[in-house]
Order: structure tokens, then sequence, then C-alpha cells
């Protein structure tokens, strides 16, 4: 088995360990990993969230850093470094951190809702509706693109005869 494939066997083993609420044993699995493949992006961005879930924001700062050298076009890894800002008390780079997560990725709901989240946390209302009304627009917006794409009218054998 090569080390890549090593290193995914314990990719998902640690994700199975987040899964259960076993956030020792998942960032033990991630650590593993990422050992044997360094530059396993999703690798990073999973301990970080498991970091986060043990309540170890510097070390999910530290992971999500790390994914964001990789890509620095990752507007989840941006997102997820937000939410370890606000969790360690640094609105103001939570802040740039989601407008940055929606200027890449405009459609990114979570980005939105995190934002809103934020800005409701500092007293600004006003910003908080804004984000809350894209985050409502993108879910519906969702729903009738999933509608579109999985229309059975359009299939043949369920057309209605006319």
């Amino acid at each position: 088995m090569s080390d890549k494939d090593e290193s995914l066997r314990l990719f998902k083993e640690g994700a199975l360990s987040l899964g259960e609420g076993e956030y020792e044993m998942a960032t033990s699995t991630f650590s593993k990993a990422i050992d044997m493949d360094p530059g396993f992006e999703l690798a990073y961005l999973t301990r970080g969230t498991a970091y986060m879930k043990s309540g170890k924001g510097d070390e999910a700062l530290g992971d999500f850093g790390q994914a964001l050298a990789l890509n620095p076009e990752n507007a989840r890894a941006y997102h997820l470094r937000g939410l370890a800002y606000h969790s360690l008390g640094k609105d103001e780079e939570a802040m740039k951190d989601f407008d940055k997560a929606i200027a890449l990725s405009p459609e990114y709901g979570a980005g939105y809702l995190s934002r809103a989240n934020l800005h409701m946390a500092l007293g600004n209302d006003e910003r908080a509706e804004e984000d809350m009304a894209m985050v409502r627009h993108l879910g519906e917006k969702n729903v009738q693109d999933f509608a579109a794409d999985h229309n059975i009218l359009r299939s043949k054998s369920m057309r209605p005869e006319a």
C-alpha cells in the first residue's frame, strides 16, 4: 500500500472518530495521515475541525492556516479559520476571513450565515439582516437548482401523456 493510500485510509478512520465525537482519537489519526502525506489539504481542514470541537482553537488555527498555505483559494478553509478566530474572541480576524470566504465563493451560504451571526453578536443588526437575506436567497436558489437538475418530468418515460 502506498503512503497516499495509507494516508487516505487513516483519514477515513479519523473521520469516523470525528463523527462519533472521539476528538482526541480523530486528531491523532489525522496527524498520522498528515505525517504520511504532508500535502493532504482535507486532512488539515478536518483535523482543524476536530481541534475546534475539542476547544483547541489555537491548534485549529494552525491547521486551517496550513490548508490555506496549500490552497489559498479555499473558501471553506477561510470560513473555518474565521470560526476558530471567533472562538478565541478575535472577531476582527474572523470577519476578515468570513469576508474572504464569501469573496472567493459568492454562493457559499455558510460564510454568510457565520458572518451574519458575528454581525449580530457585534450589534450590527442591519448588516446581519443583509447576510441572512442572502442565506435565504441561496437556500431558495439551491432548492430551485436541485429541482431543475432533477426534474422527473424531463425524463421521457415520466412525461405525462398529452
